[in-house]
């Protein structure tokens, strides 16, 4: 088959970068383009990729055969509008994606949260069964090269269903693997029976004879799941689920658990990562186990071996009594469980979170429960608004969380400046501090640049 030439625009996005790697590596031509250049960016260019920063309709030429964009790209984007002068074949990253794995055996795993965990959990577990799968997941992973994606010659797809958009109505899977439903991206959607009615589409769109499996623990999943007529296999804590985690331990950053069904009980399950919410999706990946027929001492070893995925709370620094973590948290339930997750798995002496609110519109709609879940920590360090795609919203700021913050006592300090930020981190510290760096925006380099100062202090 003669190759084709892709090109991406917004190439350094998570979800984009794997779909181009993937076309690299298939042994397509591809180039793209993003705003800055990343770490995501010189990958791709190390792997073949031609890559421009800035987006100019003077990087899209007559020998393309296919424009790929994201959501974010507008109508008024000079590359989409040289692309549709030159008549070239536009697509959404999203349908792009059903293209290429609807016609596999595919599981998409979706959810507000845990998606992209659980998706990489999935995705080990194959490779370690010898099914050699098609990966896509939301996150580099090391496992993959420190990529986000995996080609596979198998006839299994492991994908990450993204709900932003509605994008992951583009996917027929047989598999639906669904982790929780909450509100957000309330600038896509109208309000949270909106989310679950698209989630209850995303299930219809299993394909016959397919499995929708479910976390049966979250209420919002409830609501809508009994109005699928798909096969459904539930799990979680509660003994109403037919998978059922039992003898739940947390400690020196592990935990470990059992699973029973009405049959039988899979005992000894340990994990090197913390928090229940990483056993709830440990039970998703034991539940597509079962669906596909692999032997439980697979999945036991595959589950033992499985490292996190970059930034779902990460550890990157551990010396003299001082552990750091990078967390991609940035919706209110995702903070609270890796804040519970921490303080159940360590002796903390005192929890610092230093958290950077993603999007205006998320922190209008959502700063009280921000507030209330970033109360777990002892300390709270706030920074600006990460804008993302979003322009300002007039009244929308940090305050509004720190003010919130304050009314229940707890140590709260807001800082625009980064200079001044690390400055106070520094001159803060304490032997026995655990700090973790939440948000989904640009925290991750200040975290990189607040370990490097205590690695040269």
């Amino acid at each position: 088959m003669k190759a084709q030439r892709i090109h991406f625009i917004g190439i350094g996005g998570i979800g984009m970068s794997g779909l181009a790697e993937y076309f690299l590596k298939n042994g397509d031509y591809v180039s793209g383009s993003d705003i800055a250049e990343s770490h995501i960016t010189k990958r791709l260019e190390q792997l073949g990729a031609r890559i421009f920063i800035g987006h100019n309709s003077n990087n899209i030429n007559s020998e393309i055969d296919t424009v790929v964009y994201t959501s974010a790209a507008k109508e008024d984007n000079p590359e989409i509008i040289r692309a549709k002068e030159l008549g070239k074949r536009l697509m959404k990253r999203a349908k792009m994606l059903g293209t290429v794995v609807n016609d596999k055996y595919l599981i998409a795993v979706g959810g507000t949260h845990g998606k992209t965990t659980t998706t990489a959990m999935i995705g080990k577990l194959l490779i370690d069964a010898g099914l050699d799968p098609l990966i896509f997941v939301g996150g580099n992973v090391s496992l993959f090269d420190g990529g986000a994606s995996r080609l596979g010659r198998g006839k299994f797809a492991v994908v990450e269903a993204d709900e932003y958009d509605r994008s992951f109505l583009t996917l027929k899977p047989d598999i639906a693997v669904i982790t929780n439903v909450d509100e957000d991206h309330l600038d896509i959607y109208e309000n949270l029976q909106d989310i679950k009615t698209t989630f209850l589409k995303f299930c219809n769109l299993t394909k016959e004879n397919g499995k929708i499996i479910y976390c049966g623990d979250d209420n919002n999943v409830n609501d809508f799941i009994d109005k699928t007529g798909k096969d459904k296999i539930s799990y979680g804590f509660d003994d109403k689920n037919y998978l059922r985690i039992k003898e739940f331990n947390a400690g020196s950053g592990k935990i470990s658990f059992n699973i029973l069904n009405s049959k039988s009980a899979y005992n000894g399950i340990e994990l090197n990562l913390v928090g229940s919410h990483n056993a709830l999706n440990s039970a998703a990946c034991f539940a597509v186990s079962k669906a596909l027929n692999i032997d439980f001492d697979i999945f036991r070893k595959s589950l033992k071996s499985f490292k996190t995925v970059d930034r779902r709370l990460q550890l990157k620094y551990d010396s003299k009594g001082l552990k750091v973590f990078d967390d991609y948290a940035h919706h209110p339930k995702e903070i609270a469980s890796s804040l519970e997750g921490l303080k159940a798995a360590y002796r903390v002496n005192r929890l610092i979170t230093v958290f950077q609110p993603h999007l205006y519109s998320r922190t209008r709609d959502l700063y009280k429960e921000f507030a209330k879940e970033l109360a777990k920590a002892d300390e709270v360090v706030l920074l600006d608004i990460y804008p993302a795609r979003e322009k300002p919203i007039e009244g929308v700021t940090s305050k509004l969380i720190r003010d919130e913050l304050l009314k229940t006592w707890t140590k709260a300090n807001y800082f625009q400046d980064k200079t001044k930020l690390l400055e106070f981190l520094m001159d803060n510290l304490k032997q026995g501090d655990t700090m973790v760096f939440q948000g989904a925006g640009d925290i991750t380099n200040i975290c990189s640049e607040f370990i490097e100062l205590l690695r040269n202090n």
